[in-house]
């Protein structure tokens, strides 16, 4: 009969102790703050923007020939454009208030300082801002653009795109600091140019959270997309890293569209940027 118990309650005690391990709660990965990936896709849409109007201006201008009133409408009707063929200089005004067809709203100075025809190699173009916002988005710092090479055949051009001292400023007050160094190959094609981007950037989120990206599939921009309002990618995968934490941006395989999908450790989010 002492047998019989010792056995039952042996018995007992490893069942309760499997029943106990089973029941332990799996710790759930906490979601990474998405708000740093949100700050990163609203900064490069100004610069996106940028590249959008100083591509038309010196591609369709020569760096010095005449600039024609319809072209001035395109970029926004009322903006002014000089340009100091002695000094090499290009000055973009958007006065106090200058909005485009599409509904952006752009404000102050962008200078172009260039060193020659743009399109022979090593042909270098820095940009700085005066006051100038974007959508309310105050932006700050310098973007170099070097001709790193040319490709007549293809009618295709390589930059090597760098962007310093960063600083975006919402109309809350909020900052956030950022700065890239990319290669985009643009190619002119019937429907305007088509751009592959890679390379990496860093900056820190208006949360404080310091990142870093880093372009693990060229991301794919293209002037139709971005003229009908569409700025971020329509291909291409960007890996963000913060807070010992990895986050993976795909834009998809070529959809002209404001969707992407954010892979984490535990989890994945479609979302839709406005």
């Amino acid at each position: 009969m002492k047998k019989s118990f010792h056995l039952f309650f042996v018995l007992g005690l490893f069942t309760l102790i499997l029943s106990s391990c089973g029941s332990d709660p799996v710790d759930e990965l906490p979601e990474p703050d998405l708000s740093v990936i949100n700050d990163d896709i609203q900064i490069n849409r100004t610069f996106e923007d940028l590249d959008n109007y100083t591509l038309t201006v010196l591609e369709e201008n020569g760096l010095g020939a005449r600039i024609f009133q319809s072209q001035l409408d395109q970029i926004c009707e009322g903006v002014d454009i000089s340009i100091d063929q002695e000094n090499r200089r290009i000055v973009i005004d958007f006065g106090e208030s200058c909005i485009n067809s599409q509904g952006i709203e752009r404000k102050g100075i962008v200078t172009l300082v260039y060193s020659g025809n743009f399109l022979f190699p090593g042909a270098t173009v820095l940009t700085t801002f005066e006051g100038y916002e974007v959508d309310g988005l105050k932006i700050e710092g310098t973007r170099s653009i070097i001709n790193s090479g040319i490709d007549l055949i293809n009618n295709q051009i390589s930059l090597a795109v760098t962007v310093e001292n960063g600083l975006i400023t919402w109309p809350d007050g909020s900052s956030a600091t950022y700065e890239s160094d990319q290669v985009r190959e643009v190619r002119l094609g019937s429907e305007g140019y088509e751009i592959n981007i890679t390379g990496t950037a860093s900056g820190t989120a208006r949360t404080g959270i310091a990142y870093t990206s880093l372009v693990e599939t060229a991301l794919e921009v293209n002037q139709p997309c971005v003229e009908s309002g569409v700025w971020i990618p329509s291909a291409g995968v960007l890996i963000f890293n913060y807070e010992n934490s990895s986050v993976t941006a795909d834009f998809g395989a070529g959809d002209c569209d404001r969707t992407l999908t954010l892979t984490y450790p535990g989890g994945s989010q479609e979302i839709t940027v406005d």
